[in-house]
């Protein structure tokens, strides 16, 4: 016997020790069931996997069942097919299904934090559940969402994607639809992945490796995972749709952030106060007015040749943050006896990130006052400042996002069988989340004010040194810096326990087929902390965010009912139907039932439908918070050229902001988010031609009572027209420009999506020149409204790309072809999204401009070299293709949320088996 082998035996002794041991914390609470019946490999959660005989359970449904087709769309990507498609990591497979939408991933630009989550049908990432083996994943941050690169990679054996409302059978979220990863349950050997990619640029460069080691034998089995992947990071400006957000020379406006890289002043001269002065370019130290120029910045109908003295923040702002991501998944199951069985899931997750900002700056609306008294005013009068503090950079991090992340989970439990058609399961979740984020140095207000103050009085405050703003950029010394900049941090502590006890099997025999029924119930606690900076000369305070711990209480059931089989035009006829009683802590009661039909007038065809009720509980965010401030782009009616005839204006025209504050807080009183669902299709699968089948459905989502804010744009805008949110608008009596929106949090708005899915795969028979298996998904959205506040009209907004919803393209699609001869395989993929109305636009002749449609080509080429080792090329975006360029995304140039810049993509992996 080998070294290997004898390893292998002692690690497979030791799995079934643990097992044994950790099913007596269980089994207290497990009766000892149905002694005599048979044994059975059964899947860890009673919501996935095939169990002997032929039955299945599918995602969005605890019954099992024969028939492999469910009564709600369900999209399936197995580890083949998540092979061919070249991802490196969940959030990468998940962005390139038709049906997901706008949705954040490690790309998304602005120093995200490495994190990727999904969204589907155009609705926030927070109305899909992602499940692990049909188990709710741990929230990464407060706003509910989860990341799905905690999730092993290597370790999942396929994806089921439900494209329905689900509340009835997996609780809240289970909105726009459930992603379910189906972890690995049995493997027998090792097998060892390497890659490594990087683009066509020399940037973003990638490296992965990953071992599987696994071990069945008659009574159980276990499974072992450990990967690492490593990945680069680059700056917005690294690419061509991205190089600057002045796009006066595309026809658009100039987005630049207005503050400079040497100081530009308001008051120095005496004889036009208003007038914006900049330091002269060569000038050391400015001591008169002649070394100043006029300070430049332009507006939209400005020619590019005026210049531009704003600062180009893509120049230092992430793209893709820099990644590093260790990741364990351990899965084992023993047979205790004939008839129940203990299974352990165990994982752990570690990502450090990094992203960066641009420096923090400060600009004319701030009011930050240059003291005639200052040190370094020569001009003997109080002069309003703007800059962008570049220095920040020479002596220490600028402002950033750097996460590290762990995640802790562990799953054990129970299950068996009682007779030949029950089965049970109890199981025990629990997940930590510690997550800390590193924001680099930013301004503390506050303090700047006194060191550009009267310097009598900054030498008198502890720490403070007398800062110049009259010098060239680099004037700005480290000992002025250190007093003004702070740093800036967040740190999360989450956590989750659940139970979960549940049984289903056949209550009786009727005509037409086995009535069966599962019944269960769940005991979930959350717990949510956060701290953040907070000194006690803060402009905005940040407290200790510890919101009560959320306790969940539910008892589901379901029942399926085989009406009628073998009669004319009646194949087979069955109808489904599920409820969900729900109790929290926090708002009370909700009751979501579901119900769904299969109708088969002949073997090859099903016309399906179901009828669905969703919820969405108010996350931690929306029910706890303080009252915060963020930013993002406004269009102000204040800042146009027709300003004039805006009552709320006041007859002044604003200063163009690039980014206003928004001020939101929390409401303890939030009803949860409610939602109907509709779906109707069919499911074509004709026996004269085997391997093809053909799905089509149409689906309904009408949604209610939605948490959030009306859109800061309508806001803006009704106040400027004084017809509503009087009070709802601060602006600045130096240039009437807005400092502040506010907006709580309430059930506000109401929201209708419709349109089609059309799903189709065809493999031909095997032939002296291979096969060809073809697979191609689209997604038609034919409607999808919301009104931009209450009480006024639905805006229709499919085909359209808004700041605050992204991009919602008629038509999406996705393909594959693979040829398969012998040991190699040739796989081709493309994806396509359809051209959108950009209403974040400027107008020109009273239209938004367009962003043009998105094609991307993708080919691998993988070879199997013997038995034992694999080996695959591939290059992702053959062509190079660019996001479709979108003026007035104040964030990348382009919806990141939906694409990515990082352009042509070459990799190689390598797999040996043992």
């Amino acid at each position: 016997m080998g070294d290997s082998e004898i390893f292998v035996g002692r690690v497979a002794r030791f799995t079934r020790a643990v097992l044994m041991v950790s099913a007596m914390g269980v089994a207290g609470i497990a009766p000892a069931m149905a002694q005599d019946t048979a044994a059975q490999d059964t899947q860890n959660d009673s919501a996935q996997s095939a169990a002997t005989g032929g039955e299945i359970i599918v995602t969005g449904s605890r019954l099992r069942q024969t028939d492999l087709v469910a009564a709600a769309p369900v999209t399936i990507m197995d580890a083949a097919e998540i092979d061919r498609t070249g991802a490196q990591s969940v959030g990468e497979l998940l962005r390139e299904l038709p049906v997901a939408s706008p949705s954040t991933s490690e790309s998304a630009g602005r120093g995200n934090d490495g994190s990727a989550t999904v969204a589907l049908r155009g609705l926030d990432a927070v109305n899909t559940l992602v499940l692990v083996n049909g188990r709710r994943m741990l929230s990464n941050n407060a706003g509910g969402t989860v990341d799905l690169n905690s999730v092993s990679f290597d370790a999942v054996e396929r994806v089921e994607i439900l494209q329905n409302g689900a509340s009835a059978i997996y609780g809240t979220d289970a909105v726009a639809g459930v992603v379910n990863m189906i972890m690995r349950r049995d493997y027998d050997g090792i097998r060892v992945r390497a890659g490594m990619g990087i683009s066509s640029r020399g940037d973003l460069p990638t490296q992965e490796v990953s071992a599987l080691f696994g071990r069945k034998w008659s009574t159980g089995g276990f499974v072992l995972n450990a990967a690492y992947r490593h990945s680069g990071g680059n700056k917005i400006s690294d690419r061509p749709v991205s190089l600057d957000p002045d796009w006066r020379a595309q026809g658009g406006r100039n987005f630049r952030d207005s503050a400079p890289l040497s100081t530009a002043f308001r008051g120095l001269d005496p004889a036009d106060p208003n007038r914006a002065l900049i330091i002269r370019e060569g000038v050391t130290q400015a001591t008169s007015l002649a070394d100043f120029r006029d300070y430049i910045f332009p507006g939209t109908a400005t020619p590019i040749t005026s210049g531009n003295d704003g600062v180009n923040y893509f120049e230092y702002e992430s793209s893709a943050s820099k990644i590093s991501q260790y990741n364990l998944y351990f899965s084992g199951h023993q047979d205790l006896n004939d008839s129940i069985s203990a299974f352990v899931e165990a994982s752990y997750n570690k990502r450090n990130s990094l992203g960066f900002f641009a420096p923090d700056y400060f600009i004319f609306s701030d009011q930050n006052i240059v003291s005639a008294n200052n040190d370094y005013n020569p001009f003997g009068r109080d002069v309003a400042a703007a800059r962008t503090l570049l220095e920040v950079t020479r002596t220490g991090v600028p402002r950033s996002k750097d996460v590290s992340s762990k995640l802790y989970r562990i799953v054990g439990g129970l299950q068996g069988r009682i007779g030949n058609s029950w089965n049970w399961e109890l199981s025990g979740n629990y997940q930590k989340l510690d997550y800390y984020s590193y924001g680099g140095r930013g301004v503390q207000r506050a303090r700047l004010r006194i060191a550009i103050g009267d310097s009598d009085i900054c030498r008198a405050t502890p720490g403070c040194v007398p800062m110049n703003l009259f010098g060239a950029t680099g004037s700005v010394t480290d000992e002025m810096l250190d007093f003004v900049l702070v740093d800036r941090f967040t740190d999360i502590d989450s956590k989750l326990a659940s139970f979960v006890g549940n049984i289903s099997g056949t209550l009786l025999q009727l005509p037409a087929g086995d009535l069966n029924i599962s019944i269960g119930g769940e005991y979930r606690a959350e717990s949510f902390a956060q701290v953040q900076d907070d000194q006690p000369d803060k402009t905005t305070r940040t407290p200790p965010f510890l919101p009560p711990t959320r306790k969940v209480s539910e008892v589901y059931g379901e029942l399926g009912i085989p009406l009628l089989r073998d009669i004319p035009f009646i194949y087979r006829l069955d109808v489904e139907a599920a409820v969900r009683f729900s109790h929290y802590n926090g708002f009370g009661n909700t009751t979501n039932p579901q119900a769904s039909v299969r109708w088969r007038p002949y073997e090859d065809l099903l016309i399906r439908g179901s009828w669905s009720s969703a919820f969405r509980a108010p996350n931690f965010t929306e029910a706890n918070t303080t009252q915060s401030r963020s930013a993002r782009p406004v269009n102000d009616p204040c800042a146009s050229p027709s300003y004039a005839s805006f009552p709320g204006c006041n007859g002044r025209q604003a200063e163009v902001n690039t980014s206003t504050p928004i001020i939101t807080g929390g409401n303890p009183d939030l009803r949860p988010e409610t939602a109907k669902s509709i779906t109707a299709g069919f499911v074509f699968t004709p026996r004269f031609l085997p391997r093809f089948s053909l799905t089509v459905d149409f689906y309904k989502i009408n949604k209610s009572d939605i948490i959030g804010i009306a859109d800061p744009a309508y806001i803006a805008l009704q106040n400027a027209q004084g017809t509503g949110y009087l009070g709802a608008v601060l602006r600045s009596p130096v240039n009437n420009s807005i400092t502040d929106i506010y907006s709580l949090r309430e059930n506000l708005l109401k929201l209708k999506v419709r349109g089609i899915d059309i799903g189709a795969e065809y493999t031909t028979p095997e032939a002296s020149w291979g096969s060809l298996n073809i697979r191609a998904d689209a997604t038609y959205l034919d409607s999808y409204t919301q009104s931009p506040a209450p009480g006024t009209p639905p805006v229709e907004r499919a085909g359209t790309y808004t700041t605050a919803i992204g991009t919602l393209a008629k038509w999406r699609a996705s393909g594959r072809a693979t040829w398969t001869l012998n040991n190699i395989s040739l796989t081709y993929g493309m994806r396509y999204v359809g051209g959108v109305e950009n209403q974040a636009s400027l107008l020109v002749n009273g239209q938004y401009l367009r962003a043009g449609s998105y094609l991307q080509h993708d080919l691998m080429f993988t070879t199997e070299v013997d038995e034992r080792m694999k080996l695959s090329l591939g290059v992702e975006n053959v062509t190079d293709r660019m996001p479709p360029f979108l003026e007035g995304n104040y964030y990348n140039g382009f919806d990141n949320l939906t694409f990515s810049s990082r352009g042509r993509f070459f990799y190689a992996r390598a797999e040996m088996n043992f």
